[in-house]
């Protein structure tokens, strides 16, 4: 093997450890942004307001939509969003959720893809809950599930939320089932959010398909 062979050959070597490497940390960040929507998950089971706000970017482009509820802009607009005593003002605006409520909500069948740059991506999960809320002047057992449309950006090597949306197919009383109830509305809130477009809000059963972030993995489509 002569010196320009042997050359060519390091490059080639070189070449797939350079791909190994960019697999390596894409899965990486992948993993990272699962854990982060799992995270949300949680902590969203019993209101905990400052984990939830502290998964959020802190970056201008910072939002977060909830079926017509309304466009929140900016970090404080989300961080005001998670207040408890303004979200849930069937509690009489209690400053936390008391122990009858329950609000566990499952990403599941995640799929996330990242832009070319490694900085930012996109996820799209559904989210299949079990709820505990006061309704209607009672405590309802409530079953839910929705599809989440989210955004991520990767700050400082953690990623953090940049956008989220969420849009409910169903929640339902669970004695009754989303067939009888599909949708018993948002709930209750103090105040009026500034005007989102809602374009993407319509639950069971109006047939609505939700528009995918991603390419039909064969098609390409």
């Amino acid at each position: 093997m002569n010196l320009k062979e042997l050359e060519a050959k390091v490059n080639a070597q070189g070449e797939v450890i350079a791909k190994l490497e960019a697999r390596a940390t894409a899965t990486e960040d992948i993993e990272a942004i699962k854990k982060l929507q799992r995270a949300y998950g949680y902590y969203l089971e019993h209101w905990e307001e400052k984990q939830l706000v502290a998964l959020f970017s802190k970056s201008a482009e910072v939002n977060l939509e909830i079926n017509n509820g309304g466009l929140y802009k900016g970090y404080e607009a989300v961080k005001n969003s998670f207040n408890f005593a303004d979200h849930y003002t069937a509690y009489g605006g209690m400053k936390k959720a008391p122990g009858e409520f329950l609000h566990i909500l499952m990403p599941l069948n995640g799929i996330v893809n990242l832009e070319p740059d490694g900085k930012r991506a996109k996820g799209r999960w559904y989210g299949f809950g079990m709820v505990a809320q006061r309704r209607q002047g009672r405590l309802m057992a409530i079953i839910s599930c929705g599809i989440w449309e989210n955004e991520y950006i990767k700050e400082n090597g953690t990623w953090k939320i940049l956008k989220l949306f969420w849009a409910t197919t169903i929640a339902s009383p669970l004695e009754e089932g989303w067939v009888k109830t599909p949708y018993l509305g948002n709930a209750p809130h103090s105040d009026t959010p500034p005007p989102g477009p809602n374009t993407h809000f319509a639950p069971y059963p109006s047939g609505y398909i939700f528009p995918y972030h991603y390419k039909n993995p064969v098609t390409g489509k």
